[in-house]
């Protein structure tokens, strides 16, 4: 797919957050070349290409124009823009620097990526920059919970050492199945640490979330220590 060039000096193009994972991207996977092409061409391949500013200026005011015609209209309006004097000249460099370039499609091929560029991509693309959500207040679970959940990962997985098969291959138990193991054995202070974070204003239209919450951090523990062992 095609996408906008990284080194865009317009206001607009930066709020459009074109780049290499967007879906406008044409990638490219060019064949290997062979030894003797090797030889011959130490250039670096190139396997994604980008349209150039004009074009891209040129494509988004086309397709923000066009934005809420249905797809008929769209294509017939995308038929009588290619063939105008002045965008059929521009496509037509650009097809032929976009092929200097060593991309193998043909004319056809890259005017139907450009085409799908403005159709799927710029015409639906907003400019208005969403601002990111404040960060809560970073609530953490007690040290008592901490404490008992290391006990019980370090006990599961001396346990298994144990019982050991006589190969020395001990399969250490996933965090999920320690966590539910935890569940099972620690009811009492699961509940004390339930009962404590329901009365925060984060959790409290939530409750879900505390679960959610205590078997996060039983996880990381759990994947921690495992790594240390």
């Amino acid at each position: 797919m095609l996408n906008q060039s990284e080194t865009r000096n317009s206001a607009m193009k930066q709020q459009q957050g074109l780049n290499e994972e967007n879906n406008a991207d044409m990638c490219v996977d060019n064949n290997t070349p062979d030894a003797n092409t090797e030889a011959t061409n130490k250039k670096k391949p190139v396997f994604r290409f980008n349209l150039s500013d004009e074009m891209v200026d040129a494509l988004l005011d086309f397709s923000k124009t066009h934005q809420f015609d249905d797809r008929h209209s769209y294509a017939d309006a995308w038929n009588e823009w290619k063939n105008a004097p002045h965008i059929s000249k521009m496509l037509a460099h650009e097809i032929e620097r976009l092929q200097n370039l060593d991309y193998k499609g043909s004319a056809d091929s890259i005017e139907n990526k450009i085409f799908k560029s403005g159709r799927y991509y710029f015409r639906n693309k907003s400019f208005v920059k969403v601002p990111p959500k404040p960060r809560g207040k970073y609530i953490s679970v007690s040290k008592e919970l901490i404490c008992a959940m290391d006990e019980h990962i370090s006990r599961g997985i001396n346990n298994n050492d144990n019982n050991g098969n006589n190969d020395g291959q001990n399969k250490f138990p996933s965090p999920a199945e320690l966590f539910g193991e935890f569940c099972k054995r620690c009811v009492d202070i699961l509940k004390m640490e339930i009962e404590r974070l329901i009365d925060l204003e984060q959790f409290s239209e939530d409750p879900a979330l505390i679960i959610a919450k205590i078997k996060k951090t039983y996880k990381n523990r759990a994947f921690q220590i495992l790594k240390s062992n």
